[in-house]
């Protein structure tokens, strides 16, 4: 999404929805590419092909106009994935958007990311955590109100142990910890390693 002409836009929206029916999940991504004028033509326009969400309308630190569309209009406003601090996503959250969608490598890992979902849930706003579903599916499973996550299949290589998938829901491993182990693969690319606390 994000083409100059939102008749591109609109028309490709439509095609998919058409594709994919009514009742099927669809959202869109328009990786920060409109103001907020563009952003609220936009959001108006696709108020008709009931999407889940729309993912990034506008600049990812624009918190106030993400809360401000996600008030204004039916379909759900997404974003998160650029932000790198618990504050940020304080922001985002108090704002109103209503999807967060925070990435634990990127906020500085696991536990400012837990700090982040006490705040949103705390807020009732909706969780889908952005790439590193090897971290976020146990993260994400800790959420009281129901997540999406995003499945990539990029990172498979680099573990021995594979994402259980079954009719759209991913599925909780009851191996320790995160439930993956690096690969051959994985252990080849390692270029240095060290053991915390041991003494050289």
């Amino acid at each position: 999404m994000g083409q100059p002409d939102l008749r591109i836009d609109i028309e490709r929206v439509a095609a998919v929805r058409k594709l994919l029916g009514d009742n099927f999940p669809l959202m869109v991504d328009a990786n920060q590419q409109w103001d907020r004028q563009k952003a609220t033509r936009a959001c108006r326009a696709f108020e008709d092909f009931d999407l889940t969400w729309i993912e990034e309308p506008l600049d990812a630190h624009d918190f106030e106009g993400h809360g401000l569309l996600a008030g204004r209009f039916d379909t759900a406003i997404a974003t998160g994935e650029m932000l790198t601090s618990f504050d940020e996503h304080a922001q985002l959250i108090m704002a109103g958007t209503d999807f967060i969608q925070p990435d634990a490598p990127r906020v500085g890992g696991v536990t400012p990311f837990l700090k982040i979902m006490a705040l949103g849930e705390y807020k009732q706003r909706k969780l889908a955590p952005h790439f590193a579903m090897e971290i976020h599916l146990h993260l994400a499973a800790a959420y009281g109100i129901e997540p999406w996550l995003e499945h990539f299949e990029w990172l498979g290589p680099m573990f021995n142990e594979r994402m259980q998938l079954k009719e759209g829901r991913m599925h909780l491993s009851d191996l320790p910890g995160l439930g993956f182990s690096p690969s051959e693969q994985a252990l080849r690319w390692t270029a240095d390693s060290f053991e915390v606390g041991k003494r050289p």
